[in-house]
C-alpha cells in the first residue's frame, strides 16, 4: 500500500498546462506590489519614458510625450525637484463607436526628479521637438572640471 499515491487533479492540469503554472507563480509573485492602475477609474497610470544623460556641463532630460502639444505640458524647478507634468487627452470619441481593443491611455501625468545642487537653475532650457521633450540643465562653472597643468621639475 506505499506505492499509492494519493491523486490530485491539480498535479495533473499543471502537467498538462505549464503555461497556467507559470501564470500562477508570476501571480503569486506580485501579489502585494502597488498596483499600476489608478485606484479610482482602473486606468493605467500614464508614465512617460524618459532619459537623463550627463556630460562635463549639463544633464539633458529627454521625455517621450507623444501627440501632447507644448502648451499641455508643464515644467516646474522648485528647491532642485524638476517636475514635468501634463495630461493626454481622450481619442475622438464618435456617437454609435465601440472600442473592441484600446491600448493607448489618457489622463494626467507627472515625472520628478531630484537634481544635484550643482545645476545652474537660473540657466534651464526646455524644448519640444517631435513629441520629444529635451530639457538642457546646465552644470555651475565649479562643478565643471577643471584641466591642471603639470610641470616640469628639476632633479
Amino acid at each position: 500500500m506505499r506505492s499509492l499515491i494519493r491523486w490530485n487533479p491539480q498535479r495533473e492540469t499543471a502537467l498538462a498546462d505549464p503555461l497556467r503554472t507559470m501564470d500562477e507563480l508570476f501571480s503569486e509573485m506580485w501579489r502585494g506590489w502597488p498596483s499600476f492602475f489608478d485606484s479610482d477609474t482602473r486606468r493605467p497610470l500614464l508614465r512617460p519614458a524618459l532619459d537623463v544623460v550627463e556630460n562635463d556641463h549639463e544633464i539633458a532630460i529627454r521625455i517621450d510625450l507623444p501627440g501632447i502639444k507644448p502648451e499641455d505640458v508643464k515644467v516646474e524647478l522648485e528647491d532642485n525637484v524638476l517636475t514635468v507634468s501634463g495630461e493626454v487627452g481622450d481619442t475622438i470619441e464618435k456617437d454609435g463607436d465601440r472600442y473592441h481593443y484600446r491600448e493607448r491611455s489618457y489622463g494626467s501625468f507627472q515625472r520628478s526628479l531630484r537634481l544635484p545642487g550643482t545645476v545652474d537653475t537660473d540657466k534651464v532650457d526646455a524644448s519640444f521637438d517631435n513629441g520629444v521633450l529635451n530639457i538642457v540643465l546646465p552644470k555651475l562653472p565649479q562643478a565643471q572640471p577643471k584641466q591642471i597643468s603639470i610641470k616640469a621639475g628639476k632633479k
